[in-house]
């Protein structure tokens, strides 16, 4: 059978969520388990009849000397105490429900009625735990009057004891109470909304700088980007020879140097004998050249410490009627230690 409410999905009225939403934020700004009501309720004194004062803030006990005001404690004799577990749906009308369950629960007449709250959220959270507190106001007057000589019922705030938790009773002076939190709750939300509205227009502006200064450092950068192709260009040539040079430098490293050997070879050569040719590669080292006694010339290179083998490729030629003789020899260098 179609349900004739326009509103209702599955069985549930949809205009429920902007309620409970709203519920949501009440009970996070003004509820009894508030965090924020825990940090920013004033303090109460709570005064018992033998004397003894306790200190609390958002009904937890407290050790403090900033109290703002005085609560007075009835006697459990004057008060019904009941614990009542509701489904968290039914926090949308909440107050409606407990003051409906006051009604039925309280033996006194409708105006003689003081009745209070104390709401909680068990382990599942899906149960709201109530612990409702009813009295008779012309009773708790009596017993004001009787003891703390109180016939102003806006005088002080009354509280009454739930068995776990103390519970304020309304309809007493506890409306001063909440209207100074009020004002702490509307000061605090001024200065957090100046707070962020300073902090949006310091990013406004610092965003503003951020794009003027990049749209300069950006035409600078193409004006350095212009400057620095050919710097680029250059730098790349040169990273080229560099890249060579080493190279270079590695194969004069491994390689013996041909200075030395001709100096060798100079201080080793008599001076009947030169060097017409010489052939350097790596390690070895080919000459041509001529002298008056090439076999003795071999000898004595052969005899030097540096040179690890000497051997003659040709052999041994006169050169027409000068009296020199032709040689050709190869030389196996030493490696370097």
């Amino acid at each position: 059978m179609a349900s004739k409410n326009q509103f209702e999905v599955f069985g549930v009225d949809i205009r429920d969520y902007g309620r409970l939403w709203l519920v949501a934020w009440r009970d996070f700004l003004f509820g009894d388990d508030s965090p924020i009501r825990a940090a920013m309720d004033s303090q109460v004194v709570l005064r018992h009849v033998d004397g003894m004062t306790e200190t609390y803030q958002a009904g937890r006990r407290v050790q403090g000397n900033t109290a703002f005001s005085e609560a007075y404690a009835v006697p459990e004799d004057f008060s019904l105490s009941r614990k009542l577990s509701l489904p968290i749906i039914a926090e949308a009308d909440l107050e409606a429900a407990l003051h409906l369950e006051t009604a039925a629960c309280s033996p006194f007449s409708s105006d003689d009625t003081a009745s209070g709250w104390r709401i909680t959220r068990g382990e599942d959270k899906r149960v709201l735990l109530v612990d409702l507190v009813i009295a008779s106001r012309s009773a708790v007057m009596g017993f004001l009057g009787e003891h703390h000589s109180i016939t102003d019922p806006g005088a002080c705030e009354v509280w009454a004891n739930a068995g776990s938790q103390w519970v304020c009773l309304r309809g007493f002076g506890e409306s001063v109470r909440e209207t100074d939190y009020r004002w702490r709750i509307f000061r605090a939300g001024a200065l957090f909304s100046v707070c962020f509205a300073a902090v949006l227009l310091l990013v406004g502006m610092s965003a503003l700088l951020s794009q003027r200064e990049l749209s300069a450092l950006e035409a600078l950068q193409r004006e350095a980007s212009e400057e620095a192709r050919g710097a680029i260009a250059l730098r790349g040539e040169l990273a080229a020879t560099n890249a060579a040079i080493g190279e270079l430098n590695k194969l004069s490293l491994q390689l013996p140097s041909p200075q030395s050997e001709i100096l060798r070879l100079t201080q080793l050569l008599p001076d009947s004998a030169y060097v017409t040719q010489y052939t350097q590669e790596g390690q070895s080292i080919r000459l041509r050249g001529r002298g008056t006694d090439a076999a003795t010339l071999q000898q004595a290179l052969t005899e030097e410490a540096a040179f690890k083998q000497v051997t003659a490729p040709q052999a041994i030629s006169r050169v027409g009627n000068t009296g020199l003789e032709q040689f050709f020899l190869d030389i196996q260098l030493r490696a370097s230690p």
